[in-house]
C-alpha cells in the first residue's frame, strides 16, 4: 500500500468525513491563491506611489500566503487528494463572496478594506478545520492551527493600517474585476 495511503487511511479512520476535510483543504488553497493575487496587483500600486513601508507589509502577507498555499497543497496530496486541475478549478473552489474581487474600481482603502474582509473569513475557514481535525488529525490541526493564527496576525495589520487613516490609500486601483 502506498505511503499517502496509509496516511489516508489512518486518518479517514479517525471518524470524519474525509471529503469534508479534502473539500475544506482545497476552499483555503484557493482562498490563499486568490490573496496572493490581489497582493501582487497591490504592490505595483505600492511601487508606482513609492509606499515603500506599506509594500513591507504586503510583501511579508504575500510570503506567509506563498507558504500557506504551499501548505496546503502538500497536506492535500499526504491524503491522497486531488489537486485543482487548473485556476478555473481553483476558482470553483473558492466559493465564498469575501474573496471575490469586486468588478468595481477599488481605491487602495477599499483594496485593504477587502484584505480585512478575506482574512476575517480565512480565520473562520481555518477555525472550521481545527475543530473538525481537533484530537483526529493531528498534522492538519497543528497547520490549521498556525494558519488561522497568521491569518488573525494580517487581519490585525490589514485593520490597523486603515484605522492609521493614511490619506495615501485614497488612490484608485483602476483595473481590478472579478
Amino acid at each position: 500500500m502506498e505511503i499517502n495511503a496509509v496516511r489516508a487511511n489512518t486518518v479517514a479512520g479517525s471518524d470524519f468525513n474525509m471529503d469534508q476535510l479534502l473539500s475544506l483543504l482545497n476552499q483555503n488553497l484557493a482562498k490563499e491563491m486568490t490573496t496572493y493575487y490581489l497582493y501582487n496587483i497591490l504592490t505595483i500600486y505600492l511601487d508606482e506611489l513609492e509606499l515603500h513601508d506599506i509594500r513591507e507589509i504586503i510583501d511579508s502577507a504575500c510570503a506567509r500566503d506563498i507558504r500557506h498555499f504551499k501548505s496546503l497543497l502538500k497536506r492535500i496530496y499526504q491524503l491522497s487528494g486531488t489537486f485543482p486541475a487548473s485556476i478555473k478549478e481553483i476558482d470553483a473552489n473558492l466559493n465564498d463572496p469575501a474573496a471575490m474581487l469586486s468588478d468595481v474600481h477599488l481605491n487602495l482603502k477599499e483594496a485593504f478594506e477587502k484584505l480585512v474582509e478575506v482574512k476575517r473569513s480565512s480565520a473562520l475557514s481555518y477555525t472550521r478545520l481545527c475543530t473538525l481535525t481537533s484530537g483526529r488529525d493531528r498534522r492538519t490541526y497543528l497547520l490549521a492551527l498556525n494558519i488561522l493564527n497568521e491569518e488573525l496576525e494580517l487581519k490585525k495589520w490589514f485593520s490597523q493600517f486603515i484605522d492609521a487613516k493614511h490619506p495615501e490609500i485614497a488612490v484608485t486601483i483602476p483595473f481590478i474585476k472579478e
